[in-house]
């Protein structure tokens, strides 16, 4: 029993050197970046308040979108913050973004969009 315990310990270190590097570097990088990008939504959602308004106001007139993007904006920030917190969860698990753009501050003039494929 002895010997075997030692042929498997040094079967598993000879198969764990030979595995590729490149795979365990683009996991550690997607990992990250699906970190990141849950942290930066988890604090940042509130961003979604005043792109609303922006975006609805453009769209209909100042008036409307006053009260319209703060009511929009609310509920985007629920989901992006909803998202944040999924994606800090499920961070071991890289995958696409739920939540399209990504970040609440990178286009203004899109709306944000949920469970979409683009990238």
């Amino acid at each position: 029993m002895r010997k075997f315990n030692h042929m498997l310990v040094a079967s598993t270190l000879m198969f764990s050197v030979y595995a590729p590097i490149s795979n365990a570097e683009g996991y550690v990088s997607d990992v990250s970046a699906k970190f990141t990008r849950g942290v930066a939504n988890l604090f940042t959602g509130i961003g979604e308040v005043p792109k609303n308004i922006a975006y609805v106001s453009g769209k209909t007139n100042p008036v409307a979108g006053g009260p319209g993007g703060l009511i929009l904006g609310t509920l985007h920030t629920l989901g992006r913050t909803a998202t944040g917190i999924f994606d800090v969860i499920t961070s071991p698990i890289p995958t696409q973004s739920l939540i399209q753009p990504e970040y609440a501050w990178e286009d203004f003039k899109q709306p944000t969009t949920y469970f979409s494929s683009q990238k």
